[in-house]
């Protein structure tokens, strides 16, 4: 990383225009390239990623039990006497990069200040059209006694401007009662829908899954064979493990709207056989339950007041004051906007469906971190229910915190504790990796194979001849966002014009973001499908997105993967630290890349064992043959 000159005028940089020319060290707020008189702040979260990480869990910890009043932060948000506190549900501890920039936004800030603690500049400028960073900046200068000037970059396009004024004119309880009104609209045609039966026995298991990766003709014809949980169903048969499943919906490319999953379900659950006992989430929606939410929302609002002290300097944990302004407008939505408002929907939804199953000994469900989980962990708990395990069906990302938890936290107990999982299972290196990152205990642990990845079964690394004379053969990994994509592919086209090389291009689009060579007309791109193992043997190495999880797939086959960083963002590939993997922030660093791939000079993958598989699935034979382990259940009670 470039060295900044100590002391001397500092300028945080948020704007894509050149740097103006003074004498000041430069701090980017985006990109990964560093240029002579400029630091990268990505590039500086990249280099000390696992102390930032600890540094942004032990913040959110130590703020939900900040003493607001002579109570915790954690206490004053419980939903009355349920024993459930929508901290748990809050943006803050969910944090989402799927949902908000605000993670990423957080993150910059706690570099920023070790940074500053580093260069130990004189004096601060901050440009930025965004109000919050420039006030979390001039927050930071106070706590460090510098001066500091801050000013817009000027190429925020006036409606963005009108926009963002227009949203904070709309009243946030306004919002609330919006967000209320859509769930009703959205649910209303299959409210009461409730399963024909559920299972009472001692052998049952309970499945919450999204309802999705599903094909139509399956589907219209009766069979229940979602890739989620490929593989499972012919060991329940084997056996004779009866299920009861909890599907939540979510509008996919699979499956459209809420109608068609209804539909879908009524046929799937008419057939009795092998199928198990199926229901949206959604059908347990009523006029009731919606009244029940607002009553707790109502209810809730005086106490949201009282939390106004934790803007001010000086409340909460270390620089906390710095970030307010930065996470102030999704607080105030969780307290009294749309967001507050859903938080009670989904808890009142999950308490409505925990409470229709007969007692259940154990269950298990995909596990993702998202802030809703924490509602039905309680109501599962509430319900009397048994053992609960959480599944991550897809790979852990480093910076996706919504899987990251501070052991402090996971280890507290008592009233209005974090809802949480009996076992978690292990079942890809990335999840390993995320589980010893935060302390999960070892006994918790699971080992299963990994459902959705199944298909990479039998795929085996092919033997890869040195690069010859021939042209440099790259296959471009497409992914669903477009923005992305084209600032991708225009990174390719300048790295390329560095080579003094032959560079032959395909690309294997995304199905739902196809990729046209007429907006890149300085590419001669072949497109091409198929399945990924089967197109590796015909390329030298793979250009890959960081937001996309198809570079997994031709990792293992033995093709080394260059991924290309967002200029905008933070690393979030799931290849991030493996070995065989480079990483581009720049075209320069692309070109390199590729002469090294040219040259022999990129380690060729080693990856044994990314992912658990076994067509056998013995890992799940064994966890559904074991006892419940009720007697060791996660302690503390009801809300733990």
């Amino acid at each position: 990383m470039a060295e900044g000159r100590a002391g001397g005028h500092l300028v945080v940089w948020d704007s894509p225009m050149p740097h103006d020319r003074i004498d000041a060290t430069f701090v980017d707020w985006n990109g990964y390239e560093e240029k002579e008189g400029c630091v990268s702040l990505l590039r500086y979260v990249e280099e000390n990623a696992e102390d930032l990480r600890e540094r942004y869990l032990s913040w959110v910890d130590e703020l939900g039990e900040t003493l607001i009043g002579g109570r915790r932060l954690v206490d004053r948000m419980a939903v009355g006497s349920t024993g459930f506190s929508l901290w748990w549900m809050s943006s803050i501890v969910e944090k989402s990069f799927w949902n908000t920039s605000t993670m990423a936004i957080v993150v910059r800030l706690f570099a920023l200040d070790a940074l500053v603690a580093r260069e130990q500049p004189t004096e601060i400028t901050v440009v930025s059209d965004r109000v919050e960073v420039r006030r979390a900046v001039r927050r930071l200068c106070d706590r460090r006694g510098l001066p500091c000037r801050s000013e817009g970059a000027g190429v925020e396009s006036g409606r963005d401007r009108l926009r963002r004024r227009a949203d904070r004119l709309v009243p946030r309880p306004v919002r609330a009662l919006r967000a209320l009104a859509e769930h009703a609209l959205k649910g209303r045609p299959v409210w009461g829908r409730r399963p024909r039966r559920w299972d009472d026995s001692t052998s049952s298991l309970f499945l919450l899954s999204c309802f999705g990766h599903l094909t139509p003709d399956e589907a219209m014809a009766g069979r229940f064979d979602s890739r989620y949980w490929q593989g499972l169903y012919e060991v329940f048969r084997e056996t004779g493990v009866a299920t009861n499943w909890l599907q939540y919906f979510v509008t996919s490319s699979d499956v459209p709207d809420l109608a068609t999953a209804a539909t879908w379900l009524d046929e799937i659950d008419a057939n009795a056989e092998d199928q198990g006992n199926h229901v949206l989430l959604e059908s347990y929606g009523s006029w009731r339950l919606q009244c029940r939410a607002m009553g707790r929302w109502l209810r809730q609002l005086p106490s949201s007041l009282l939390l106004r002290p934790l803007g001010r300097r000086g409340i909460g944990p270390d620089i906390h004051d710095v970030i307010w302004p930065v996470v102030r407008a999704e607080w105030l939505d969780d307290l009294r906007g749309s967001r507050s408002m859903n938080h009670q929907l989904w808890l009142a939804v999950f308490e409505e469906a925990c409470g229709d199953l007969p007692p259940q000994r154990r269950g298990v469900y995909l596990y993702e971190g998202a802030s809703w989980e924490r509602a039905f962990v309680h109501a599962w708990r509430a319900a009397g229910h048994g053992e609960l395990t959480g599944v991550p069906h897809a790979t852990i990302r480093f910076w996706d915190l919504r899987y990251y938890v501070h052991p402090r936290t996971r280890a507290r107990g008592g009233l209005h504790a974090l809802p949480q999982p009996d076992r978690l299972v292990r079942n890809n290196v990335t999840a390993a990796a995320a589980f010893e990152a935060v302390e999960f205990p070892e006994g918790r642990v699971v080992d299963c194979e990994s459902l959705r990845y199944a298909h990479l079964i039998g795929v085996e690394a092919v033997d890869r001849p040195p690069v010859d004379g021939g042209p440099l053969r790259v296959l471009v990994l497409g992914e669903v966002r477009a923005p992305a994509m084209r600032k991708m592919l225009r990174m390719l086209s300048a790295a390329l014009s560095e080579l003094d090389f032959e560079v032959s291009l395909s690309i294997k689009a995304h199905p739902n973001s196809p990729v046209h060579a007429a907006d890149h007309p300085n590419l001669e791109l072949r497109p091409v499908g198929g399945p990924l193992s089967e197109l590796v043997g015909g390329y030298d190495v793979a250009y890959s997105s960081n937001g996309t999880s198809a570079g997994v797939d031709v990792l293992l086959a033995g093709l080394p993967v260059v991924v290309w960083l967002d200029e905008g963002d933070l690393n979030l590939s799931d290849l991030r630290g493996l070995p065989g993997v480079g990483f581009v922030g720049s075209p320069g660093d692309l070109a390199s890349s590729l002469r090294d791939v040219r040259s022999g000079d990129l380690p060729p993958p080693s990856i044994p064992d990314f992912f658990t598989l076994d067509v056998g699935l013995p890992g799940w034979r064994r966890l559904l043959a074991a006892e419940p382990d009720i007697a060791g259940l996660v302690p503390g009670g009801v809300g733990s």
